[in-house]
């Protein structure tokens, strides 16, 4: 594995070596691609798919390029590679995270192709965040590392120097993917792309003057799945994996005071179970967010947040009778975070930077007050040089099985990251 790094890393210094060297007109070609990327070994002590899998070693190559086609429309290209365990037949998989290109207008913006459009104000929860996927089982230490786009039209219109109205539409759904039970087969069904099932989304922003905030409206589909039952195969049930119909209503602010930040965040979420029957749907719900952050000295922040989540046509699914729908319901309320009527919980990040910011360190935490279930994630980063860093950290989840970190106890471990970035 150090052979292969060192080898492209190699690679890499001869590419600008050569570079250096071509002639002007091939150097001036290539600067305007404005290229960037890192190359990433990482060692992971648990995959994130609850399959019990231990020690990863991987490797991993990323690439973006930002030409500018003419004087009114740019572009961007950002592709992944990575593997993670090769020397143990690892699969290699390749992924184009966004490719698209924008055209400036005297007071708009227009972007066509597959973009990372990610909405809140929130610090690492964003009840209104519906419109591009995430990644939560990839084995890469950022939470920047789980998103990647979907094909897409975006719209954005300057109303004034402060107001943006947005809208976003695609008939190309994507969905996140998640980390699932091993112990039955399922089956995933996405929806159909075409125009009738075209999501869309508009959001009023509001930037500047002190104040940030914005009202947006969603209609779509849920980025996370629900499980169904199609029928029971020996002691292993046949189950679907499907997205349902959503339609989201948010807002959001910041406002800062001196060194004091606050911030906010609700949706409501509206489903096809209007009644709280069907336990394979998710139920109509409110989700808020609301937090305050401050600067300590230099670089010392702390965020705290308050969340709540209440649900509306609530039944519990610990009553229902037959034991594989029973399963399949509290397995969906997991996965929605609707396990109770009303859960409230807190989060927090606290993070510093020492010796002329070459080293940081960060704890990230969640802890759901009403399950008593929690995901902590502790970071620790150095930068050896300009181009190279470290990283060691670990994700920690808590609590008992049928909550929503405690499920997700499998994946608990280590991982630690050598970064080269050109």
């Amino acid at each position: 594995m150090l052979a292969v790094l060192s080898g492209s890393v190699a690679l890499v210094h001869a590419d600008e070596s050569a570079v250096a060297q071509a002639p002007s007109g091939l150097t001036a070609l290539l600067q305007a691609q404005r290229p960037s990327g890192t190359l990433r070994m990482d060692y992971f002590r648990s995959s994130n798919t609850l399959d019990n899998g231990t020690d990863f070693l991987g490797a991993t190559a990323q690439i973006k390029v930002l030409p500018e086609l003419s004087s009114s429309i740019d572009a961007k290209l950002e592709a992944r590679i990575t593997n993670a365990s090769p020397g143990n037949g690892g699969e290699t998989q390749s992924r184009l995270l966004e490719g698209y290109a924008t055209a400036h207008f005297e007071k708009a913006d227009l972007r066509i192709g597959k973009q990372i459009v990610a909405w809140g104000r929130a610090d690492g929860i964003n009840p209104t965040d519906n419109l591009t996927p995430r990644d939560f089982v990839v084995l890469l230490p950022f939470e920047d590392d789980q998103r990647f786009g979907t094909t897409a039209i975006k719209f954005d219109t300057y109303l004034s120097p402060q107001h943006t109205l947005s809208v976003f539409v695609t008939p190309w759904f994507e969905p996140s993917k998640m980390p699932l039970p091993t112990t039955a087969t399922i089956k995933q069904q996405i929806p159909a792309r075409t125009l009738s099932h075209s999501e869309v989304g508009i959001k009023l922003d509001k930037a500047g003057e002190g104040f940030d905030a914005s009202v947006s409206y969603f209609r779509g589909f849920s980025l996370l799945p629900d499980l169904g039952v199609i029928a029971s195969v020996s002691s292993a049930p046949l189950l679907t994996l499907h997205y349902d119909r959503i339609t989201v209503f948010g807002a959001d602010f910041a406002r800062n005071f001196g060194r004091f930040g606050f911030r906010g965040e609700l949706a409501y979420v509206d489903s096809a179970d209007q009644r709280g029957t069907d336990p394979a749907t998710k139920n109509p719900f409110l989700f808020w967010i609301i937090g305050l952050d401050r600067t300590f000295f230099a670089n010392l922040n702390v965020n705290l947040q308050f969340f709540e989540r209440r649900v509306r046509q609530y039944h519990t699914p610990d009553a229902i009778v037959d034991p594989v729908e029973r399963g399949i319901a509290i397995q969906n309320a997991i996965l929605d975070g609707q396990r109770d009527r009303l859960s409230h919980g807190i989060s927090f990040r606290i993070s510093d930077k020492w010796f002329n910011d070459t080293l940081e360190a960060e704890l990230f935490a969640v802890f759901n007050l009403t399950r008593h279930d929690s995901f902590i994630r502790p970071l620790l980063t150095y930068a050896f040089s300009d181009h190279w860093k470290g990283t060691l950290g670990a994700a920690l989840y808590n609590g008992a099985a049928d909550t929503q970190y405690g499920s997700l106890g499998a994946n608990r471990g280590a991982f630690a990251e050598l970064r080269y970035g050109f």
